[in-house]
């Protein structure tokens, strides 16, 4: 199994504010999300899940959680740790690791590629995407993009993998 993160984050590595994107709306960022993560389950956070622009897959979807009662709705499943949730995909051919910041500090050791767009700009943010070398993953494509009627901010397309 192929274990990838993907998310956006800005130049000063800010992924969330108050469980919100910090940023305008990247058109261009959500299409793109879909066409990677098409057909792959997706591993998330409880905060991740908690928030108005939660994401999810028809593929499934596991919501990880201390909280044994912890409710989810259909289509996900609550599991109670990062190796639960991955021990659950082991016969997939890729899971998606989409956050929140916590989920991506456990599963960053773990990954074998990673999918972000680098929003250009430095934004308030009270999640953040961890450090990670470039000793340990190697930037494999970069799509620069400007800013245009539908993207108030320019951003990159950055996939790196594991070297």
């Amino acid at each position: 199994m192929k274990i990838s993160l993907i998310s956006a984050m800005s130049e000063n590595r800010a992924i969330g504010l108050n469980g919100r994107l910090p940023w305008p709306s990247l058109p261009n960022d959500w299409a793109n999300f879909f066409k990677v993560t098409h057909g792959c389950r997706m591993i998330m956070g409880r905060k991740s899940y908690d928030t108005p622009d939660r994401l999810s897959s028809e593929a499934g979807n596991f919501v990880i959680t201390r909280q044994e009662d912890y409710a989810v709705e259909e289509g996900f499943t609550r599991v109670g740790s990062l190796a639960e949730a991955l021990d659950a995909c082991k016969n997939d051919k890729e899971v998606f690791v989409i956050g929140g910041a916590e989920i991506f500090h456990q599963s960053l050791p773990l990954a074998d590629s990673l999918h972000l767009t680098l929003v250009h700009g430095v934004f308030e943010g009270d999640a953040f995407f961890p450090e990670f070398s470039e000793k340990e993953l190697t930037l494999k494509s970069r799509e620069d993009f400007p800013a245009d009627a539908q993207h108030a901010v320019p951003y990159s397309f950055l996939v790196y993998e594991k070297s």
